[in-house]
């Protein structure tokens, strides 16, 4: 065995850091900052569960990093101190439902309600319905309110028909002796847009909006986060406002800021330096630009996917901005490259274009050329294309 002063591991030197963990993406703080309004806005829409009435479902809308699953957990754990202290039963459930069909939603929502030592339901052989069944059946047996908090709601398959008849479970008769709510986090502002007017009218929703942050605001939030990350005087004030900065000139993003002041931390121990400079965010800035985007692109759907790398090719090729009708032409070819059934109309691209466009990946740009022309819109890739083409595109 070779001696310690041999490992490669134990041979790194001094760190920056003293709890690196604090920037993860998992690390819940002790206290939310710069949410205020958020956080009385979610308080008045949750007083319902406390005082034992029925929920009012809720919409989180906001961009990635913004600060929407932070809260929603405060608001969470401060729900169920609050039910503690009124004596009011409270069950949720959180679950992550990134391209998961309505049928798997309510099976994971069906297994994580049961007892541990009960047969979970099973992911063949049975329909929504049975599910649906199954679920509100877990639901009844629990008193007071049960909370479903569905995290990326607009990628569930089939999601129209799922909220309405969640929403309509105690009209219908379906749930007797519980109640249910729905949160629903998003950042597609157009997710309602999609509803049926049947499923707007029973949902009903309270929306709560988390605008991107500003500079000053992540400074705040860097600052605090940076007191618990590294060691003391190991980062500069004049670093920590760069960081803040470039976020919020990029995005507003505090998942993005903490990216930067993580790998700054780590870019300055690379090189053994004792503090983390304005240089050290610059260098990472680059270096959590690309991967960002590359997560970005991996979180859209399949069919937007193919659709964004189609513009991506159009980009290289000097050929956009580009009308639905061209990049229509060679996203076919691109689906059938991967092995992909395309979409079977240019409506049906139009519509994922304008998503894309809502958030952040695609420029619209509205033409008008009067009589002869009317007005349509034409569509380029507001991403480095090299890096989409990168990111390729997959089943």
């Amino acid at each position: 065995m070779p001696d310690a002063e041999d490992n490669p591991l134990l041979d790194f030197g001094d760190s920056v850091f003293s709890h690196r963990d604090a920037l993860a993406e998992s690390y819940e703080p002790e206290r939310i900052l710069e949410r205020d309004e958020e956080i009385d806005q979610y308080a008045a829409a949750l007083r319902p569960v406390v005082e034992g009435d029925t929920p009012d479902n809720i919409m989180v809308y906001g961009n990635t990093g913004a600060g929407k699953t932070a809260v929603t957990r405060y608001m969470i754990d401060m729900m169920y101190d609050a039910c503690d202290t009124t004596d009011t039963p409270l069950s949720t459930v959180q679950l992550n439902c990134n391209e998961m069909t309505a049928f798997k939603v309510v099976r994971t929502l069906v297994n994580d309600l049961r007892d541990s030592s009960a047969d979970e339901f099973p992911a063949r052989g049975l329909s929504t319905r049975d599910a649906l069944d199954a679920l509100y059946e877990e639901i009844d047996k629990r008193d007071g309110t049960v909370l479903l908090i569905l995290d990326e709601i607009d990628h569930i398959e089939h999601i129209d028909s799922l909220l309405y008849d969640l929403s309509r479970s105690q009209a219908t008769g379906r749930l007797e002796h519980a109640n249910v709510g729905i949160i629903g986090i998003s950042n597609d502002y157009t997710f309602r847009d999609t509803l049926s007017a049947k499923t707007k009218g029973s949902f009903a929703e309270e929306e709560i909006d988390f605008t991107p942050y500003n500079a000053d605001e992540l400074e705040v939030i860097l600052s605090d986060r940076a007191a618990i990350a590294f060691n003391d005087d190991a980062i500069t004030d004049a670093a920590i406002k760069l960081c803040a900065a470039l976020a919020a000139q990029d995005s507003g993003n505090a998942r993005q800021g903490l990216d930067i002041l993580k790998a700054a931390g780590k870019t300055a121990d690379d090189y053994g330096d004792d503090v983390v400079t304005e240089d050290h965010i610059r260098d990472a800035q680059k270096t959590v630009e690309r991967g960002n985007l590359e997560q970005r692109i991996s979180s859209l759907t399949v069919q937007q996917r193919h659709i964004l790398h189609t513009l991506a090719l159009l980009e290289i090729d000097n050929k956009t901005p580009a009308r639905t009708k061209e990049i229509y032409s060679l996203y076919t070819d691109v689906c059938e490259q991967s092995g992909l059934d395309p979409l079977s109309t240019t409506r049906s691209v139009r519509d994922h274009l304008d998503k894309l466009s809502m958030q952040g990946f695609a420029d619209q740009i509205l033409r008008n050329e009067g009589r002869s022309g009317g007005k349509y819109h034409v569509y380029e890739c507001s991403m480095r294309a090299d890096i989409v083409l990168e990111a390729a595109p997959r089943d």
